[in-house]
Protein backbone atom coordinates (compact mmCIF):
# COMPACT_ATOMS: atom_id res chain seq x y z
CA UNK A 1 0.00 0.00 0.00
CA UNK A 2 3.24 2.37 0.75
CA UNK A 3 3.78 2.10 -2.76
CA UNK A 4 0.58 3.13 -4.36
CA UNK A 5 0.65 6.14 -1.88
CA UNK A 6 3.92 7.17 -3.13
CA UNK A 7 3.10 6.72 -6.56
CA UNK A 8 0.04 9.09 -5.74
CA UNK A 9 2.21 11.25 -3.91
CA UNK A 10 4.02 11.92 -6.95
CA UNK A 11 1.49 12.51 -9.17
CA UNK A 12 0.96 15.23 -7.03
CA UNK A 13 3.83 16.46 -6.98
CA UNK A 14 3.85 16.60 -10.88
CA UNK A 15 0.68 18.73 -11.07
CA UNK A 16 2.18 20.42 -8.64
CA UNK A 17 5.00 21.84 -10.33
CA UNK A 18 3.69 21.00 -14.16
CA UNK A 19 6.30 18.16 -14.70
CA UNK A 20 5.31 16.06 -17.25
CA UNK A 21 1.72 17.41 -16.91
CA UNK A 22 0.20 20.49 -17.45
CA UNK A 23 0.28 22.09 -14.21
CA UNK A 24 -2.82 21.90 -12.30
CA UNK A 25 -3.28 22.77 -8.43
CA UNK A 26 -6.97 20.92 -8.65
CA UNK A 27 -5.34 17.75 -10.12
CA UNK A 28 -2.33 17.88 -7.39
CA UNK A 29 -4.93 17.90 -4.36
CA UNK A 30 -6.98 15.19 -5.66
CA UNK A 31 -3.49 13.31 -6.04
CA UNK A 32 -2.31 14.11 -2.93
CA UNK A 33 -5.64 13.11 -0.96
CA UNK A 34 -5.14 9.95 -2.34
CA UNK A 35 -2.34 9.17 -0.71
CA UNK A 36 -3.06 10.68 2.78
CA UNK A 37 -5.90 8.25 3.05
CA UNK A 38 -3.16 5.93 3.35
CA UNK A 39 -1.41 8.23 6.43
CA UNK A 40 1.42 8.83 4.00
CA UNK A 41 3.05 12.04 6.22
CA UNK A 42 4.36 13.78 2.70
CA UNK A 43 0.87 14.05 1.27
CA UNK A 44 -0.55 15.32 4.34
CA UNK A 45 1.92 18.01 4.56
CA UNK A 46 1.55 18.97 1.15
CA UNK A 47 -2.57 18.70 1.46
CA UNK A 48 -1.64 21.55 4.76
CA UNK A 49 0.58 23.48 2.55
CA UNK A 50 -1.82 23.90 -0.13
CA UNK A 51 -4.96 24.83 1.95
CA UNK A 52 -2.48 27.36 3.53
CA UNK A 53 -1.55 29.00 0.86
CA UNK A 54 -4.60 28.17 -0.78
CA UNK A 55 -3.49 26.90 -3.90
CA UNK A 56 -6.36 24.44 -5.99
CA UNK A 57 -8.70 25.67 -2.74
CA UNK A 58 -9.62 28.49 -0.67
CA UNK A 59 -7.31 29.47 1.58
CA UNK A 60 -7.63 27.71 5.26
CA UNK A 61 -5.64 27.99 7.65
CA UNK A 62 -7.71 25.69 10.21
CA UNK A 63 -7.72 23.11 7.40
CA UNK A 64 -3.88 23.62 6.71
CA UNK A 65 -3.15 23.25 10.60
CA UNK A 66 -5.16 19.71 10.85
CA UNK A 67 -3.18 18.14 8.10
CA UNK A 68 0.14 19.32 9.61
CA UNK A 69 -0.82 18.02 12.99
CA UNK A 70 -1.78 14.29 11.10
CA UNK A 71 1.93 14.27 9.27
CA UNK A 72 3.57 15.81 12.70
CA UNK A 73 2.39 12.62 14.44
CA UNK A 74 3.35 10.45 12.22
CA UNK A 75 7.18 12.14 12.64
CA UNK A 76 7.47 13.95 9.53
CA UNK A 77 10.08 16.83 10.31
CA UNK A 78 8.90 19.25 7.61
CA UNK A 79 5.08 18.98 9.07
CA UNK A 80 6.35 19.74 12.48
CA UNK A 81 8.25 22.44 12.01
CA UNK A 82 5.38 24.46 9.63
CA UNK A 83 3.07 23.51 12.94
CA UNK A 84 5.10 24.80 15.04
CA UNK A 85 5.14 27.82 13.00
CA UNK A 86 1.29 27.83 13.25
CA UNK A 87 1.63 28.04 16.51
CA UNK A 88 4.09 30.79 16.56
CA UNK A 89 1.64 32.87 14.93
CA UNK A 90 -1.21 31.64 15.74
CA UNK A 91 -2.39 30.55 12.13
CA UNK A 92 -5.31 28.38 11.93
CA UNK A 93 -4.72 27.36 15.97
CA UNK A 94 -4.62 29.23 18.79
CA UNK A 95 -1.36 31.06 19.60
CA UNK A 96 0.83 28.90 22.21
CA UNK A 97 4.83 29.13 22.61
CA UNK A 98 4.27 25.89 24.81
CA UNK A 99 3.30 24.09 21.36
CA UNK A 100 5.32 25.82 19.18
CA UNK A 101 8.37 24.66 21.39
CA UNK A 102 7.18 21.16 21.55
CA UNK A 103 6.65 20.57 17.42
CA UNK A 104 9.82 22.81 16.70
CA UNK A 105 12.01 20.67 18.99
CA UNK A 106 11.17 17.42 17.74
CA UNK A 107 12.01 18.48 13.98
CA UNK A 108 15.00 20.07 15.32
CA UNK A 109 16.11 16.91 16.93
CA UNK A 110 15.82 15.20 13.57
CA UNK A 111 18.52 17.53 12.10
CA UNK A 112 15.58 19.57 9.69
CA UNK A 113 18.00 22.80 9.46
CA UNK A 114 14.49 25.13 8.90
CA UNK A 115 13.27 23.67 12.66
CA UNK A 116 16.68 24.42 13.88
CA UNK A 117 16.50 28.12 13.34
CA UNK A 118 13.26 28.97 14.05
CA UNK A 119 14.05 27.09 17.30
CA UNK A 120 17.16 29.27 17.66
CA UNK A 121 14.74 32.57 17.24
CA UNK A 122 12.46 31.64 19.87
CA UNK A 123 15.27 31.26 22.17
CA UNK A 124 17.00 34.78 20.79
CA UNK A 125 13.10 36.07 21.50
CA UNK A 126 12.27 34.59 24.55
CA UNK A 127 9.20 33.23 23.22
CA UNK A 128 8.12 30.07 25.81
CA UNK A 129 11.54 30.08 26.97
CA UNK A 130 14.08 32.20 29.05
CA UNK A 131 16.03 34.94 26.37
CA UNK A 132 18.88 32.59 25.68
CA UNK A 133 21.23 33.56 22.59
CA UNK A 134 23.52 30.80 24.10
CA UNK A 135 20.79 28.28 23.36
CA UNK A 136 19.82 30.65 20.27
CA UNK A 137 23.79 30.29 18.98
CA UNK A 138 23.96 26.79 19.38
CA UNK A 139 20.55 25.68 17.31
CA UNK A 140 21.49 27.98 14.37
CA UNK A 141 25.27 26.49 14.19
CA UNK A 142 23.45 23.53 13.94
CA UNK A 143 21.48 24.60 11.27
CA UNK A 144 24.39 27.00 9.82
CA UNK A 145 26.76 23.23 9.55
CA UNK A 146 24.06 21.81 6.99
CA UNK A 147 24.43 24.67 4.53
CA UNK A 148 21.35 26.49 5.41
CA UNK A 149 21.96 30.36 4.20
CA UNK A 150 19.15 31.74 5.96
CA UNK A 151 21.16 30.92 9.52
CA UNK A 152 24.51 31.31 8.03
CA UNK A 153 23.92 34.94 7.79
CA UNK A 154 21.92 35.04 10.95
CA UNK A 155 24.82 33.66 12.96
CA UNK A 156 27.36 36.07 10.42
CA UNK A 157 25.81 39.47 11.56
CA UNK A 158 25.63 38.38 15.30
CA UNK A 159 29.52 37.65 15.10
CA UNK A 160 29.40 41.49 13.03
CA UNK A 161 27.76 43.29 15.18
CA UNK A 162 28.34 41.80 18.67
CA UNK A 163 24.81 40.92 19.24
CA UNK A 164 24.62 38.32 22.08
CA UNK A 165 28.27 37.44 21.02
CA UNK A 166 31.33 39.04 21.67
CA UNK A 167 32.11 40.87 18.06
CA UNK A 168 34.17 38.45 16.49
CA UNK A 169 35.11 39.66 12.62
CA UNK A 170 37.18 36.64 11.50
CA UNK A 171 34.09 34.05 12.29
CA UNK A 172 31.39 37.05 10.71
CA UNK A 173 33.57 36.90 7.78
CA UNK A 174 33.29 33.04 7.48
CA UNK A 175 29.45 32.90 8.04
CA UNK A 176 28.69 35.55 5.76
CA UNK A 177 30.47 34.65 2.95
CA UNK A 178 29.19 30.52 3.49
CA UNK A 179 25.57 32.59 3.29
CA UNK A 180 26.48 34.92 0.13
CA UNK A 181 28.13 31.81 -2.17
CA UNK A 182 24.91 30.38 -1.78
CA UNK A 183 23.32 33.66 -3.32
CA UNK A 184 21.37 35.01 -0.38
CA UNK A 185 21.53 39.04 -1.03
CA UNK A 186 21.37 39.96 2.63
CA UNK A 187 24.74 38.19 2.83
CA UNK A 188 26.09 39.64 -0.07
CA UNK A 189 25.51 43.11 0.67
CA UNK A 190 27.11 42.66 4.47
CA UNK A 191 30.17 40.90 3.39
CA UNK A 192 31.04 44.04 0.62
CA UNK A 193 30.24 46.87 3.39
CA UNK A 194 33.04 44.90 5.07
CA UNK A 195 35.33 45.69 2.34
CA UNK A 196 33.96 48.73 1.41
CA UNK A 197 34.84 49.66 5.56
CA UNK A 198 37.35 47.19 5.85
CA UNK A 199 35.76 46.06 9.07
CA UNK A 200 38.00 42.70 10.22
CA UNK A 201 38.83 42.23 6.31
CA UNK A 202 41.34 44.60 4.53
CA UNK A 203 39.92 47.40 2.48
CA UNK A 204 39.16 46.54 -0.73
CA UNK A 205 36.88 48.61 -3.44
CA UNK A 206 37.52 45.79 -6.25
CA UNK A 207 36.08 43.12 -3.78
CA UNK A 208 33.30 45.05 -2.42
CA UNK A 209 32.02 45.92 -5.87
CA UNK A 210 32.11 42.13 -6.93
CA UNK A 211 29.44 41.44 -3.67
CA UNK A 212 27.46 44.58 -4.08
CA UNK A 213 26.69 43.99 -7.63
CA UNK A 214 25.62 40.05 -6.97
CA UNK A 215 23.16 41.67 -4.35
CA UNK A 216 22.19 44.47 -6.14
CA UNK A 217 21.32 41.86 -9.41
CA UNK A 218 18.92 40.40 -6.94
CA UNK A 219 17.54 44.25 -6.44
CA UNK A 220 18.62 44.12 -2.53
CA UNK A 221 17.79 47.58 -1.86
CA UNK A 222 20.46 48.76 0.07
CA UNK A 223 23.13 47.15 -2.34
CA UNK A 224 21.44 49.42 -5.15
CA UNK A 225 22.50 52.51 -3.23
CA UNK A 226 26.03 51.50 -1.56
CA UNK A 227 27.22 50.07 -5.04
CA UNK A 228 25.90 53.41 -6.76
CA UNK A 229 28.00 55.63 -3.98
CA UNK A 230 30.79 52.79 -4.51
CA UNK A 231 30.90 53.62 -8.61
CA UNK A 232 30.32 57.69 -7.77
CA UNK A 233 33.08 58.35 -5.14
CA UNK A 234 35.12 55.11 -4.82
CA UNK A 235 38.67 54.55 -6.17
CA UNK A 236 39.80 54.49 -9.96
CA UNK A 237 39.69 51.08 -10.34
CA UNK A 238 35.99 50.92 -9.43
CA UNK A 239 35.16 54.52 -10.47
CA UNK A 240 32.05 54.91 -13.07
CA UNK A 241 29.98 57.80 -12.33
CA UNK A 242 27.74 57.14 -15.02
CA UNK A 243 26.50 53.63 -13.69
CA UNK A 244 26.49 54.99 -10.58
CA UNK A 245 23.76 57.29 -11.45
CA UNK A 246 21.74 54.39 -12.77
CA UNK A 247 21.93 52.38 -9.39
CA UNK A 248 20.98 55.67 -7.35
CA UNK A 249 17.74 56.17 -9.62
CA UNK A 250 16.75 52.97 -9.10
CA UNK A 251 17.15 53.10 -5.75
CA UNK A 252 15.51 56.65 -5.24
CA UNK A 253 12.38 55.69 -6.96
CA UNK A 254 11.63 52.92 -4.59
CA UNK A 255 11.72 55.42 -1.76
CA UNK A 256 15.48 55.18 0.06
CA UNK A 257 16.03 58.73 1.44
CA UNK A 258 19.94 58.24 1.14
CA UNK A 259 19.87 56.96 -2.42
CA UNK A 260 17.73 59.98 -3.18
CA UNK A 261 20.15 62.67 -0.83
CA UNK A 262 23.18 61.41 -3.34
CA UNK A 263 21.26 61.34 -6.76
CA UNK A 264 20.76 64.88 -6.03
CA UNK A 265 24.06 65.29 -5.10
CA UNK A 266 24.90 64.03 -8.76
CA UNK A 267 22.51 66.17 -10.38
CA UNK A 268 23.07 69.45 -8.78
CA UNK A 269 27.21 68.93 -9.31
CA UNK A 270 26.86 67.07 -13.04
CA UNK A 271 28.51 64.13 -11.68
CA UNK A 272 27.97 61.37 -14.05
CA UNK A 273 25.13 63.26 -15.63
CA UNK A 274 24.19 66.48 -17.01
CA UNK A 275 23.54 69.17 -14.47
CA UNK A 276 19.84 69.23 -13.55
CA UNK A 277 19.38 71.64 -10.10
CA UNK A 278 15.67 70.96 -10.90
CA UNK A 279 15.89 67.51 -10.45
CA UNK A 280 17.81 67.81 -7.96
CA UNK A 281 15.23 69.59 -5.53
CA UNK A 282 13.11 67.17 -6.90
CA UNK A 283 15.17 64.18 -5.05
CA UNK A 284 15.78 66.74 -1.63
CA UNK A 285 11.77 67.05 -1.53
CA UNK A 286 11.57 63.66 -1.51
CA UNK A 287 13.86 62.25 1.07
CA UNK A 288 13.01 65.93 3.01
CA UNK A 289 9.54 65.16 3.67
CA UNK A 290 10.40 61.75 4.91
CA UNK A 291 12.50 63.41 7.08
CA UNK A 292 16.18 63.39 6.11
CA UNK A 293 17.63 65.90 8.18
CA UNK A 294 20.51 66.05 5.30
CA UNK A 295 18.02 66.88 2.44
CA UNK A 296 16.19 69.55 3.94
CA UNK A 297 19.66 71.19 5.08
CA UNK A 298 20.16 70.78 1.09
CA UNK A 299 17.03 72.64 0.70
CA UNK A 300 16.83 75.12 2.72
CA UNK A 301 20.46 76.07 1.50
CA UNK A 302 19.08 76.08 -1.90
CA UNK A 303 16.73 78.41 -0.85
CA UNK A 304 18.97 81.06 0.58
CA UNK A 305 21.06 81.32 -1.96
CA UNK A 306 18.00 81.00 -4.44
CA UNK A 307 19.83 78.25 -6.73
CA UNK A 308 17.55 76.40 -8.33
CA UNK A 309 14.54 77.93 -6.63
CA UNK A 310 13.39 81.58 -6.19
CA UNK A 311 15.25 83.09 -3.32
CA UNK A 312 13.25 82.26 -0.29
CA UNK A 313 14.47 83.21 3.06
CA UNK A 314 11.72 82.15 4.88
CA UNK A 315 11.95 79.12 3.24
CA UNK A 316 15.01 78.77 3.98
CA UNK A 317 14.75 79.02 7.13
CA UNK A 318 11.58 76.72 7.85
CA UNK A 319 13.97 73.80 5.97
CA UNK A 320 17.41 74.63 7.58
CA UNK A 321 15.11 74.35 11.41
CA UNK A 322 13.44 70.94 10.08
CA UNK A 323 17.22 69.88 9.83
CA UNK A 324 18.87 71.18 12.81
CA UNK A 325 15.98 70.07 15.19
CA UNK A 326 17.12 66.61 14.08
CA UNK A 327 20.55 67.64 14.91
CA UNK A 328 22.21 68.39 11.60
CA UNK A 329 25.30 70.49 12.82
CA UNK A 330 25.39 71.94 9.70
CA UNK A 331 22.04 73.24 9.66
CA UNK A 332 22.83 74.76 13.48
CA UNK A 333 25.56 76.60 12.14
CA UNK A 334 23.63 78.48 9.31
CA UNK A 335 21.05 79.66 11.82
CA UNK A 336 23.41 80.62 13.95
CA UNK A 337 24.76 82.55 11.32
CA UNK A 338 21.55 83.72 9.96
CA UNK A 339 20.81 85.22 13.37
CA UNK A 340 23.56 86.64 14.24
CA UNK A 341 24.06 88.80 11.19
CA UNK A 342 20.11 89.40 10.70
CA UNK A 343 20.08 87.56 7.19
CA UNK A 344 17.05 86.74 6.67
CA UNK A 345 15.25 86.89 10.22
CA UNK A 346 15.79 89.66 12.88
CA UNK A 347 19.11 89.56 14.24
CA UNK A 348 19.15 88.04 17.22
CA UNK A 349 22.46 87.11 19.55
CA UNK A 350 21.01 85.28 21.94
CA UNK A 351 18.93 83.10 19.43
CA UNK A 352 22.63 82.80 16.96
CA UNK A 353 24.33 81.84 20.41
CA UNK A 354 21.70 78.79 20.86
CA UNK A 355 22.29 77.22 17.44
CA UNK A 356 26.06 77.48 17.45
CA UNK A 357 26.11 75.82 20.82
CA UNK A 358 23.52 73.09 19.59
CA UNK A 359 25.59 72.71 16.68
CA UNK A 360 28.78 72.28 19.61
CA UNK A 361 27.10 69.95 21.74
CA UNK A 362 26.33 67.44 18.65
CA UNK A 363 29.45 67.46 17.22
CA UNK A 364 31.36 66.81 20.79
CA UNK A 365 28.78 62.85 20.97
Amino acid sequence: MTGLAQSHYRLGMSYLHGKGVAKSYVEAMKWFKLAAQHQYPRALFMLGRMYDLGQGTAENAAEAARYFLQAAELGYARAQNALGQAYIKGRGVDQDYGQALIWLRKAADQGFSDAQYNLGLMYAKGHGVLKDFLEARRWWALAAEQGNPKVQFTLGHMYLVGKGVQKNYSKARQWLRQAAEQGLPAAQFHLGMMYVKGTGVLQSDSEALRWLQRAAEQNYLDALYHLGKLLGGGSGEVRDPLTAVVLLKQAATRGHQRAQVLLGQHLAKGIGVAPDLSLAYHWWCEAAKAGNADAQYNLGVMYLNGKGVNKNAVEGKRWLTEAADRGHTRAQYCLGVMYSTGTGVPRDIDEALRWKEAAEFWESI
